[in-house]
């Protein structure tokens, strides 16, 4: 009779999943004493021998990540001011037509502003981290890609759960994402419920500061 043994993470001490390679909890990779072994012959043996493993991912650091994200912060942050601009003045246009005060118009201006700047990053990020750069303009100018754990390109699902789990990175007094300094697989607390990373690509596609290589 076989005894069901509870796994946990030897970084965090949280419980494992049963067949997890990697810890729901911190990120981090499982160590192979960690994870279950299971018997095979010496057939599989030879086949898991031939098969070539994928080359290892070199992940980003977390300085590299705050000079992308502050690029991107500054793409969005200047379309949205552009996009209102334009409002604002068809705002100032057409105000005295509907009888709306110049205070109601800037009101309504603020709103824009603030609708453009949420859905617009959201769209900006998902379309981008799911697209065929696999990256936002601020990751790609530094070089790097957010993929999956197994290097496949994300989903706009997983890459939209990943744009709003931010949320909960800034929240927690922005410790979410200074993890990505510490954990294993240098994922900040919103790369984690999508199995995402951020990794290096090998050319980047503008040099930037010195930094982009």
């Amino acid at each position: 009779m076989e005894t069901a043994v509870q796994q946990v993470c030897s970084n965090c001490g949280n419980p494992l999943l049963p067949d997890g390679k990697f810890c729901l909890f911190c990120g981090d990779v499982l160590d192979e004493a960690s994870q279950a072994k299971h018997p095979f012959d010496s057939q599989s043996a030879q086949v898991l021998a031939i098969v070539p493993s994928p080359p290892p991912m070199e992940y980003a650091g977390f300085w590299r990540r705050v000079w992308a994200g502050t690029l991107d912060i500054a793409i969005e942050a200047v379309a949205a001011l552009l996009i209102t601009a334009i409002v604002d003045l068809v705002f100032k246009i057409a105000s005295p037509e509907f009888g709306l005060s110049p205070i109601t118009a800037r009101y309504f201006t603020g709103i824009v502003f603030i609708f453009v700047l949420t859905i617009g990053g959201w769209l900006y990020s998902a379309f981008c981290e799911s697209g065929p750069w696999r990256a936002t303009i601020g990751k790609r100018t530094i070089g790097l890609e957010v993929v999956t754990s197994a290097g496949d390109k994300l989903t706009f699902g997983q890459a939209t759960v990943r744009h709003f789990m931010k949320f909960l990175s800034l929240f927690t007094a922005s410790i979410g994402f200074m993890m990505a300094g510490w954990t294993k697989r240098r994922q900040a607390l919103h790369d984690i419920p999508s199995d995402c990373v951020v990794v290096r690509v090998a050319e980047p596609s503008l040099s930037l500061f010195g930094i982009a290589k």
